[in-house]
């Protein structure tokens, strides 16, 4: 085998590995990430589509919350359903639609992403030898 030819199969061998495509080898740990808010600068009446990105190879995720920080009773369950702003069913990107109230304050406001399994417990992973909650957090500007 030439040396193009080598690197070309050494290639597809470990993109297979950290895909999980080979049986036993799956490297795919439970992750989240693309945490956002689009449009980022919003004013009341508006649209705007809270979005997370979610790898979930044994399917341990069954909910995930939004809060607002400076708004606590503020929450909204995110799906992965293909409505209500979600684009595609199924495709793991967690995603819910909400039209900015006309009564809502100008500033900048935090949210705070929640991911939980059927038990309804937020899950928890292992990073750098600390257990810790996954979640993440997201930033949208409302303005007037």
């Amino acid at each position: 085998m030439n040396r193009t030819m080598c690197t070309t199969v050494l290639s597809i061998a470990l993109v297979a590995l950290l895909l999980g495509i080979v049986p036993g080898c799956a490297t795919q740990r439970l992750a989240i990430s693309d945490a956002k808010i689009l449009p980022a600068k919003v004013a009341p009446g508006q649209e705007a589509v809270l979005s997370l990105k979610v790898i979930d190879p044994k399917h341990d995720v069954k909910a995930i919350t939004a809060t607002v920080r400076e708004f606590p009773d503020i929450s909204l369950d995110l799906n992965d359903s293909g409505e209500e702003g979600d684009k595609v069913a199924g495709d793991g990107v967690w995603s819910y639609a909400i039209e900015v109230p006309y009564g809502a304050p100008a500033g900048t406001f935090n949210w705070d992403f929640e991911v939980y399994d059927a038990s309804g417990n937020v899950i928890k992973v292992t990073e750098k030898g600390e257990e810790k909650a996954l979640k993440a957090e997201a930033t949208v500007e409302i303005t007037q």
